[in-house]
């Protein structure tokens, strides 16, 4: 017979699964992960929504999010995820907490789909970036639509106060 200490230990184990694991179920279902059923849109319009809700959390979730998007060739350039979330918040900032994105029409040619993706800043600049993606071939991640590049555009047309 157990000792009511272990008991007690035992019966505190289960109330603390109880309540953390649905909570880590949730979460899990609620991250995005690359999929070969996501469409290359879908799959820029994750990463979009990820940057622009990114500082919801402070854990980086959004930015976490665009890295598992991101090829294994773009990884192995812009990783590990420390250095990438380094990159994306010095030299791509203006893509964090964007009010509103608008997207040109898709080009798909192939295993290669590029996107011209305009974001809206609360101070009402408007930037561009082409987003490149490449279907992948072999390894875990074949058939699915990651990130090859993205590529700054400068400002949109929609930039600046107009009369």
């Amino acid at each position: 017979m157990p000792s009511p200490h272990k008991a007690r230990i035992v019966s505190f184990i289960a109330l603390l699964l109880a309540f953390t694991l649905p909570l880590q179920l949730a979460r899990a279902e609620a991250e995005p992960v690359p999929s070969a059923d996501l469409t290359p849109e879908q799959v820029i319009g994750i990463v979009i929504e990820s940057l622009r809700d990114n500082d919801q959390s402070d854990n980086d979730d959004g930015i976490a999010t665009v890295f598992r998007f991101a090829s294994p060739a773009n990884r192995a350039q812009t990783g590990p995820i420390e250095r990438f979330a380094r990159m994306i918040k010095v030299g791509f900032n203006d893509m964090l907490e964007h009010v509103s994105s608008r997207s040109d029409p898709i080009e798909i040619e192939g295993d290669t789909a590029v996107q011209a993706v305009w974001l809206m800043s609360s101070s009402g600049t408007e930037v561009g970036y082409a987003f490149q993606l490449g279907r992948q071939r072999g390894g875990e991640f074949d058939g699915m639509w990651m990130t090859e590049a993205v590529i700054p555009l400068g400002e949109g047309e929609h930039s600046g106060t107009r009369i």
